[in-house]
């Protein structure tokens, strides 16, 4: 079961370092624009790895085409406008991709695994710590760290540290309530279904970052985000439709049965 979530743990661990240079590098608002290829990345892994094999109606294609559309509008507007960097794009299309390993990876592990979902969560964030913990040194900023909490520190220092440190406990408190709801979500529904919500979230972040950190949204950008926004919407409706006129077509197998003992009764 270890061996199985590795790829899984790989994951999460590139994405994560994508996501944080990311948003380093771009405004919160793009960040949502730069990751609007969950979707369409979702789709070809699901096809590829899940079994047996999704089926998407045309329309759901059309949903993601439209997905895809506001990605490269947004994009390729802001970087005409040398407004965000080519390096926020390549980051926001790797984290992208790296989130939607880890759905797939999920659904997977949890169809095929013994393992309940409570406990992948525990398993992979033990495996997440052990790959985390040489980063730190690898990264050099274990000095930087060690500085923070010093006894000789300032008191400006010391002031950095508790806002560090207590921003390091709600990041991890909340990181690890999104990894349950995100296994949760997936095991009950599926991964495109969870890049589907991820997208309504991006928005509402984004809506947060204007009104929070005043930061500047320009028609672009919110055209990008109400493309990338409509487009999960109705793939959304599209499969939901299919599956309402999949279950219409045929009689439940009780009934098919009643109906055979009526016909051998002659009734």
């Amino acid at each position: 079961a270890w061996i199985a979530l590795l790829p899984l743990t790989a994951a999460r661990l590139v994405g994560i370092l994508a996501k944080t240079y990311c948003l380093a590098s771009v405004n919160a608002s793009v960040y949502q624009i730069a990751r609007g290829l969950l979707l369409p990345f979702t789709l070809m892994l699901s096809l590829l790895v899940l079994r047996p094999r999704p089926y998407y109606p045309p329309l759901s294609l059309a949903g993601c085409a439209l997905v895809m559309a506001g990605f490269g509008a947004g994009m390729a507007s802001d970087y005409s406008q040398m407004l965000t960097s080519g390096k926020g794009v390549f980051l926001g299309v790797i984290s992208s991709f790296t989130t939607a390993v880890e759905s797939v990876v999920v659904k997977r592990f949890l169809g095929k695994s013994s393992e309940g979902m409570w406990q992948m969560v525990w398993m992979s964030n033990v495996m997440a710590c052990a790959f985390y913990a040489p980063l730190l040194l690898l990264s050099g900023e274990m000095g930087t760290t060690m500085a923070l909490f010093s006894s000789t520190a300032t008191a400006e220092v010391s002031a950095s540290a508790r806002q560090f440190l207590g921003t390091a406990v709600l990041t991890g408190v909340a990181g690890f309530l999104l990894t349950i709801a995100t296994f949760m979500q997936i095991e009950v529904t599926s991964p495109t279904t969870h890049m589907i919500v991820t997208a309504a979230r991006g928005v509402a972040q984004s809506a947060i970052a204007v009104v929070a950190l005043r930061e500047p949204i320009t028609a672009n950008r919110a055209g990008s985000m109400a493309l990338i926004l409509g487009g999960s919407a109705l793939y959304g409706w599209a499969k939901d439709r299919f599956a309402h006129s999949k279950k219409g077509s045929y009689l439940p197998v009780a009934q098919d049965a009643q109906l055979e003992n009526l016909n051998k009764e002659g009734r």
